[in-house]
């Protein structure tokens, strides 16, 4: 095997560790309001407790609120805890359009 197949094999495991989650921002009660189905509420106020939690640093967050400014602080601040693949979709309708992809 060469060191470029090896490569390959390894990226190939990552990615198929590396998992994708929605994470909405806004208050529990604008989360029962409607969400995207499967989406996990962490309101912004209680980001940082993603730094115990068992996501990986390699797993995709895409983080959306109402109107992006909450969104915005949320990726920054998992950003700062060490997460490499943050995706600010702004608001839940664009966070429902990535989901559709």
């Amino acid at each position: 095997m060469s060191f470029a197949n090896q490569s390959l094999t390894t990226s190939a495991s990552v990615a198929a560790k590396t998992k994708s989650y929605f994470i909405d921002v806004r208050s529990p009660q604008e989360f029962a309001a409607g969400h995207i189905e499967g989406s996990i509420n962490v309101p912004l106020q209680m980001i940082f407790s993603l730094a115990n939690s068992d996501l990986s640093p390699d797993d995709v967050l895409v983080v959306y609120c109402a109107s992006g400014m909450r969104s915005s602080q949320a990726a920054e601040a998992l950003l700062s805890l060490g997460y490499r693949n943050v995706v600010n979709a702004r608001t839940l309708n664009a966070a429902f359009e990535m989901t559709s992809c």
